[in-house]
């Protein structure tokens, strides 16, 4: 079941973006899913009800991910 992905965010695509940096930095592997830019190529423009993008990483590092985004959190994201 490590190989299974889970996700720890979804809003904006600048804090997606962010999160990935933060993981990055912290050995995580993730993968951020843009729904605006495939939506664009696909030909259509949409958003959707969670957000514009989705943060997921493996269920391996996923309690590890979620304290980390608990810290930023508390000091950087805005809901």
């Amino acid at each position: 079941m490590e190989n299974e992905i889970k996700q720890v965010y979804a809003g904006s695509v600048v804090n997606a973006e962010y999160i990935g940096s933060v993981l990055e930095e912290n050995g995580i592997q993730f993968l951020i899913r843009n729904f605006q830019e495939e939506s664009l190529v696909a030909g259509w423009a949409a958003g959707t009800i969670k957000g514009d993008a989705s943060v997921y990483v493996f269920s391996k590092d996923y309690d590890k991910a979620m304290l980390l985004l608990d810290e930023i959190h508390e000091s950087d994201i805005e809901e």
